[in-house]
């Protein structure tokens, strides 16, 4: 099959997926297909319960909801995906941001991290080690992967400080991923609004999400290419 017509069977089954389990389905999928990496980017996802839950300033019950709901989706996403394009991505990562009504599911393989770089992305990889050796620590490895023009993907392994590895040990991992998430968005974007030539475009949305076991972390960056300054 075709990337084209793999894009179009994931994006409806995706729509279907969330409408069942969420009772309402994103407006727009968009879905990229890469080398042991596919991304999904939604639109326009929430409910009129969760837009009360935002009202109220509940978005810890909110992310509990949506937590407890993607576990029951990702099951069947991934079944769909590798019947879809013959690629076994047993990983997950997935982050939602509630002011703009937008998320992003990424499915990778282990090895993916381990795969060649891009050395035209060298400069975004630096970019995103400084970020995090400001916020955490320099990681031990950073890969970014150009999906197209509008979808940057970039993986990084070995960010984990000491302190941080103490929360996930003894089971506060909701608290930490909720600052975390804040502050790395913040200081990521304010890093990549520094380089729209570098990125080919303005930083549109900026996900990230971690498997704090593993210590990986999995960042997207949705680019507008139609905004360069």
């Amino acid at each position: 099959m075709e990337i084209r017509d793999q894009q179009r069977v994931l994006s409806g089954f995706t729509a279907r997926l969330l409408r069942k389990h969420f009772g309402k389905g994103p407006e727009s999928v968009f879905v990229s297909v890469g080398d042991g990496i596919i991304c999904i980017y939604l639109r326009e996802l929430q409910t009129p319960v969760e837009k009360v839950l935002i009202e109220n300033d509940q978005y810890s019950l909110l992310y509990e909801t949506r937590d407890s709901l993607m576990a029951k989706c990702l099951p069947e996403l991934r079944e769909q995906i590798q019947e879809e394009t013959g690629q076994h991505l047993p990983y997950f990562y997935y982050d939602w941001n509630m002011e703009t009504n937008g998320g992003v599911i990424v499915a990778a393989t282990e090895e993916f991290g381990s795969l060649p770089k891009d050395p035209d992305l060298q400069e975004v990889d630096e970019i995103v080690a400084n970020v995090t050796k400001k916020t955490e620590r320099l990681p031990d490895k950073v890969k970014s992967v150009r999906l197209n023009n509008r979808t940057l993907v970039i993986y990084r392994q070995g960010i984990l400080v000491n302190i941080e590895k103490e929360i996930i040990r003894v089971g506060e991992t909701k608290v930490l991923r909720r600052a975390k998430r804040s502050l790395e968005r913040r200081a990521l974007r304010e890093a990549f609004d520094k380089n729209i030539q570098l990125l080919q475009g303005a930083a549109q949305e900026v996900f990230v999400d971690w498997a704090f076991e593993a210590d990986r972390s999995m960042i997207v960056v949705i680019i507008d290419p139609k905004k360069m300054k």
